[in-house]
């Protein structure tokens, strides 16, 4: 069993938009504060000794911390847990990936992912991003320059406007010119409360199948894997912490908000970062879903279903066993939504992956 961690840091220097995460502006006494707390709760892990496959700093933006609250957190890791061969990420916006311009800190970490969303100013404009395409290029250059062999960026489609197609082409075409190792394109899903969805509402459905189909077909084309819904990589660069998620492997939470699974039980530390400074770490977690043998099945289908590997054989078989969902599978087939993999089991389509929740729903 593979294991991992997450690391949630809150902070932002202002909420995106779209952005319903738990996150907020902090003064620098508070992120110190925080990472105190999070350096305990790491010290005091009652599974220090692991080998930890990926270790993931997501937020917020985690690249607000400054420079030493990263070099104490990545040295409570080193100290507790064995880090030798695991991918180490961290998330960051261009506008903070000064931050990180730092030759131990650029040598510690072994993934950096970018949050541009678009290479288009009035999309990001749009968005409530901080930072502009001058910046986003900036950044990803500064980073490479500075001895960063594995980037992601992470881009944002679907986006209300009339132009939307035309821009997504430029965005993709400047992307790919910079050659990052790995890209992930989010179809925009505004949540509730956000001013983004007071502003446009629910996006219709069906606007989000051109955009989507144009990233799966020019990322294919310029040599990228398409190997999860959302997700393209250079060869032997998948997120290994992602694959963590979507195989089931346990993962550790660290940080106020943070979740965690440990096989059967799904956490969360289910605290405010007042809270969790207070007690230094120490919250009790919440359990929020306990699953037994079908629950972990039907989990399994639809995180299968979500990578391009798909099912493996003995899981289609388990499918197939109920007749109505047997004659949905044929279906899926001759509709050219799904096909046969190499290990003999059920893999999406592109056009499948489009409209995977529902067909995900009817193979649960």
């Amino acid at each position: 069993m593979s294991l991992s961690a997450y690391i949630h840091i809150p902070f932002c220097k202002r909420k995106c938009y779209y952005c319903a995460f738990y996150s907020y502006q902090a003064f620098p006494d508070t992120i110190n504060a925080f990472v105190s707390a999070l350096e305990n709760q790491i010290r005091r892990s009652p599974y220090a000794g692991s080998q930890l496959r990926s270790v993931f700093f997501g937020g917020g933006t985690p690249s607000v911390l400054p420079l030493e609250c990263y070099l104490r957190l990545l040295d409570a890791l080193n100290d507790v847990f064995d880090l030798s061969n695991a991918e180490v990420t961290t998330e960051l916006n261009p506008e903070s990936v000064r931050n990180l311009l730092n030759s131990e800190l650029i040598g510690r970490f072994t993934r950096f992912s970018i949050g541009v969303q678009s290479f288009d100013d009035e999309e990001l404009s749009l968005l409530g991003r901080l930072h502009n395409s001058s910046q986003a290029k900036d950044a990803y250059f500064a980073l490479r320059d500075a001895g960063a062999k594995n980037i992601n960026i992470d881009l944002m489609i679907a986006l209300p406007g009339p132009e939307h197609l035309k821009k997504l082409e430029n965005t993709l075409e400047t992307a790919i010119s910079l050659d990052p190792d790995h890209i992930s394109a989010y179809i925009l899903t505004p949540e509730e409360g956000t001013p983004l969805y007071k502003k446009y509402g629910d996006f219709n459905e069906d606007s989000s199948s051109e955009p989507y189909i144009m990233v799966c077909e020019k990322l294919k084309q310029a040599g990228y894997e398409h190997y999860e819904i959302s997700n393209f990589a250079k060869k032997d660069r998948r997120c290994v912490h992602n694959m963590c998620y979507w195989t089931q492997q346990q993962y550790f939470a660290f940080g106020p908000s943070a979740c965690g699974f440990d096989g059967i039980h799904r956490y969360r530390i289910n605290c405010s970062a007042k809270d969790y400074i207070s007690k230094n770490g120490i919250i009790t977690p919440s359990v929020e879903e306990t699953l037994d043998t079908d629950q972990l099945f039907s989990e399994k289908v639809m995180l299968s279903l979500r990578l391009s590997d798909g099912t493996d054989a003995e899981t289609l078989a388990k499918i197939c066993e109920n007749e109505t969902k047997q004659r949905f599978v044929d279906q899926l087939i001759s509709s050219f939504l799904a096909r046969i993999n190499e290990s003999g089991g059920l893999s999406l389509t592109d056009r499948g992956f489009l409209v995977s929740n529902s067909i995900i729903s009817e193979l649960m």
